[in-house]
């Protein structure tokens, strides 16, 4: 079966890379409250799922891969960052924060932590911004015209129970897997 459709999806991946253009339908979501916890009434006790095109994620999760690929190459990462990084995580984050703190605990050394909460922070970048971040960082021509369509134009509707609200423009934020640390859908 791969042997099938392996080309097609390759001729298509690459006209719409090409032409920096994304299919309209790849750029609709419905989106699926999930229940997590706390009073079922209140709209932060459900988590959003985001419900998008297969192909389209296909091709995000390729375009993702290279882009990592070339912020780690060009060590545009600080290396301090653990979400979204192959072999890290918020633990391997925890677990960095801990030794250091103890480290200088036992050294007999005072330590200051501040928390900041960035929670629902990647929903609120507005689009332009984070174009104009991608280019600082060496992404640009065919790659980051991509990218930009891809954030335009996107809209999303809510489905409960087979009932669909009304499309609604999405104007900020990068869509991602809801079950990872993996931007895009």
């Amino acid at each position: 079966m791969k042997d099938h459709i392996a080309y097609p999806l390759l001729l298509l991946f690459r006209k719409s890379l090409d032409e920096s253009v994304i299919p309209h339908d790849w750029k609709l979501a419905n989106i699926c409250p999930i229940y997590k916890k706390g009073p079922r009434n209140k709209a932060e006790n459900y988590r959003p799922v985001s419900l998008t095109s297969q192909v389209c994620k296909l091709f995000e999760s390729i375009m993702r891969d290279v882009l990592v690929d070339h912020l780690e190459k060009n060590m545009l990462i600080n290396n301090s960052q653990h979400g979204f990084r192959k072999g890290r995580s918020c633990l391997t984050n925890l677990l960095t924060f801990l030794d250091k703190v103890t480290g200088s605990l036992d050294s007999g050394e005072n330590v200051d932590i501040v928390f900041l909460d960035f929670a629902k922070a990647f929903d609120k970048v507005p689009h332009k911004r984070l174009a104009l971040k991608l280019v600082c960082h060496g992404i640009d021509g065919k790659v980051l015209a991509w990218i930009v369509d891809w954030l335009q134009d996107r809209a999303q509707r809510v489905c409960i129970n087979g009932i669909k609200s009304s499309w609604l423009e999405v104007l900020s934020g990068v869509p991602r897997d809801p079950y990872s640390d993996r931007f895009f859908s």
